[in-house]
């Protein structure tokens, strides 16, 4: 699961601007933009930022510190070091006196973060910055958006260890590239290199690796700008729109349009529209 690819970067000069605000073994979180806007980093360079259970509960609770500060309206998430996240930590997986446990309250713990993060009206961006395979790419999925680096890979990976995958891999992915290519990926443990996700719409765009950072910024202040409620509505739809009948989708949308229609954004929309200006989004 851990590929032997070495990108070769610089940090941006963003980073000298970002002063952390908080960190734990494992994940750092900063916020920049008058906190309009969080920078998540999976920090386990030395082993790929693989997913361990330290990793998997100091990401949620990073999470939860993010759900907190009403304040941001949009969030990057980027690994440190010269990988996204390769997976699952192996070396953990193979100690565990029971495996099937261990797994099983892993990807639970896991399963927390994802679950917050689609529940967010936030927007989430995956600045992925280099091999994103396993967890990994369920992680990057489940955002909105997906930047990478042009020397990023991605695979499904866990077919290639005999497992199959958790963290909502198999409920994103096909949305993203189709059952076909899903299964494809999925059953016969492909690895994609960045044209390839992008032809595939795994991801949005390909960026220098230098730039991924400071691409995915540009994106999450346009994201920041935007009506957060009704991004967040947009989410739900979105999540809902394969799972559900019409007539389950058309009520769900009724109710998320009036919702939307009672917030002040909405009403700031109507006057920029008629006063023929660009509309400033609070957020609610």
């Amino acid at each position: 699961m851990i590929d032997p690819i070495i990108l070769k970067g610089r940090e941006t000069a963003l980073h000298i601007l970002m002063e952390p605000e908080t960190g734990s073994e494992t994940v750092e979180v900063e916020f920049v933009e008058d906190g309009t806007i969080a920078v998540i980093y999976l920090n386990r360079p030395d082993a790929l930022n693989a997913l361990n259970m330290q990793l998997a509960m100091d990401f949620g609770s990073v999470v939860d510190q993010v759900l907190k500060a009403n304040t941001v309206r949009a969030v990057v998430v980027s690994g440190r070091g010269k990988a996204f996240c390769a997976g699952g930590d192996l070396a953990a997986f193979k100690d565990a006196e029971d495996p099937s446990k261990f797994l099983h309250d892993l990807a639970s713990t896991f399963h927390d973060s994802v679950v917050k993060i689609r529940d967010m009206s936030v927007p989430w961006v995956a600045a992925i910055n280099g091999p994103c395979f396993g967890v990994g790419l369920s992680l990057a999925c489940c955002c909105d958006f997906r930047i990478a680096a042009a020397t990023a890979k991605f695979s499904v990976a866990f077919t290639g260890v005999g497992l199959c995958p958790d963290s909502s891999l198999l409920y994103f992915l096909p949305k993203l590239v189709g059952l076909a290519k899903a299964t494809e990926l999925t059953m016969l443990n492909s690895t994609l290199i960045a044209e390839d996700a992008l032809a595939t719409n795994l991801i949005n765009k390909i960026v220098e690796q230098e730039d991924i950072i400071t691409e995915s910024l540009e994106l999450a202040k346009a994201l920041a700008k935007m009506p957060t409620l009704a991004l967040g509505l947009d989410k739900k739809l979105l999540d809902s729109s394969f799972c559900t009948t019409l007539d389950q989708h058309l009520f769900l949308e009724l109710k998320s349009v009036s919702e939307s229609a009672g917030t002040a954004d909405f009403q700031e929309g109507c006057a920029a529209f008629f006063e023929r200006r660009k509309p400033n989004f609070v957020g609610s």
